[in-house]
């Protein structure tokens, strides 16, 4: 069960240098801190006005007043917060195969990804998603900010499981009927279903302004299709399907083609929406796709 190591203090203390990269703009822009010009306590001083009766007398700049003899008051810039939202998928296939352990990675990355939010005392919560006896089913934690509280999201994380189909549209569905103010939304799915499905889930996410960023999460043995040779019955996790199968080199090759294609697609698809996108290959790369690969694909810094 990877997703225990996402609350592990040794693994923690290696995120402390991360931050989210998300930029910092003086205009607003979906999903982005804007900056504005306030007066008082802020990120860093930004330039200076003329002082006005009413202002704060504690931002008077005394060194301009003894150059200019005139009162001029210090203005800053300040950071607004922002919403983070790591959503997994949590449908059966990431359940598959168990050796893969794809779920305990989607939800170590989500986990991750929220420890770093919180460094800025951002807003940010975990979610999870997969269809349920025909309905789908989206569950999140409260909203967190501060570090201290980060350990309030090992009983969720812990308490997912895979089961049912993947409808992504369905659960984006869901979660934009809340209605929270656009923030950041890193979505976290092997995203084995139809291109339709996938790019209609990114499509109105973006347009309801929220700044996209996609983790593509599969297993070594399934993305290498390493099985050994031989026959073998396999049954669809999500639909039930059964058939008959001869695994050997050409399968495995085929299969990793497959893989290819399957990747190819939905980063195209981030592209097209100017959607930030990330691989995580591998339960065992989980440490290093965490330290190594994510500040590459702009994901923290």
């Amino acid at each position: 069960m990877l997703e225990t190591r996402a609350f592990e203090p040794e693994f923690l203390s290696k995120l402390d240098r991360l931050v989210l990269g998300i930029k910092r703009a003086r205009t607003v822009r979906a999903g982005q801190r804007a900056l504005g010009r306030i007066q008082g306590l802020g990120i860093e001083p930004e330039n200076f006005k003329e002082y006005a009766p009413g202002d704060d007398l504690r931002f008077l700049d005394w060194n301009a007043f003894a150059r200019l003899d005139d009162l001029m008051i210090r203005t800053y810039r300040a950071e607004r917060q922002v919403e983070i939202t790591s959503l997994v998928d949590a449908s059966a296939s990431m359940g598959l195969p168990e050796r893969d352990d794809k779920l305990g990675l989607a939800l170590a990355i989500g986990a991750a990804l929220a420890y770093i939010g919180m460094a800025d005392n951002d807003a940010v919560r975990i979610g999870a998603f997969a269809m349920r006896r025909g309905a789908m089913k989206l569950e999140t934690t409260p909203l967190h900010r501060r570090r201290e509280s980060y350990l309030n999201f090992k009983p969720f994380v812990m308490s997912v499981r895979a089961g049912g189909e993947t409808r992504l549209g369905a659960a984006i569905d869901q979660l934009l009927l809340q209605r929270r103010p656009a923030g950041i939304v890193v979505l976290i799915s092997d995203f084995l279903i139809s291109e339709g499905d996938t790019e209609d889930a990114i499509r109105r996410l973006v347009a309801a302004r929220h700044d996209v960023k996609v983790v593509h999460v599969m297993g070594e043995q399934e993305s290498t299709a390493s099985y050994p040779p031989g026959l073998y019955r396999v049954r669809d996790a999500e639909t039930g399907e059964v058939r008959e199968t001869i695994f050997g080199p050409q399968t495995a090759a085929a299969g990793q083609r497959k893989v290819e294609q399957l990747a190819g697609r939905v980063r195209e698809i981030c592209k097209s929406h100017a959607v930030t996108y990330a691989q995580a290959f591998g339960a065992n790369n989980f440490e290093t796709f965490m330290e190594r690969e994510m500040p590459l694909f702009g994901m923290v810094r």
